[in-house]
């Protein structure tokens, strides 16, 4: 809480710590993490202190689908109140691309052409890749 005294031509605040919980967020990269369990046994692995609650950002290349709220289902300690995914799918896209005989090829390839000849902003390359991601899962 800010406490203070506001005069014309003074102001005097002051912080004043109400309680000592902490809202902390940890990223964790799931590169090399090869499946859910494995994923959802490390989080159950993080120490949290009584007086923390815990982010999530799981960041890096996956292996494997996550779902979040699937994941949460699993987490034992219920001071971890949040997982954001800022994952992307582990695949080499310009091989794939090079595979001009398959839908998957020819469909990465075109995506990849979008990419590279228009002058993107970082958000719509980010929902062209996210489009890959999606296109590529449905054509599995």
């Amino acid at each position: 809480m800010i406490i203070g005294d506001v005069e014309k031509d003074k102001i005097n605040l002051k912080f004043e710590e109400l309680d000592e919980e902490e809202f902390i967020i940890k990223e964790i990269d799931v590169t090399d993490i090869l499946s859910k369990d494995e994923l959802i046994e490390k989080i159950n692995e993080i120490e949290i202190q009584n007086n923390e609650y815990l982010e999530i950002i799981l960041v890096g290349n996956r292996n494997f689908e996550i779902d979040k709220y699937d994941i949460l289902k699993y987490i034992v300690n219920n001071r971890i109140i949040k997982i954001k995914n800022k994952t992307k799918i582990a695949y080499d896209l310009e091989k794939i691309a090079e595979s001009k005989t398959t839908l998957k090829g020819i469909f990465v390839e075109e995506m990849l052409s979008k990419i590279k000849k228009e002058e993107l902003t970082e958000e719509e390359k980010n929902i062209i890749e996210k489009a890959i991601e999606i296109g590529i899962e449905a054509l599995e």
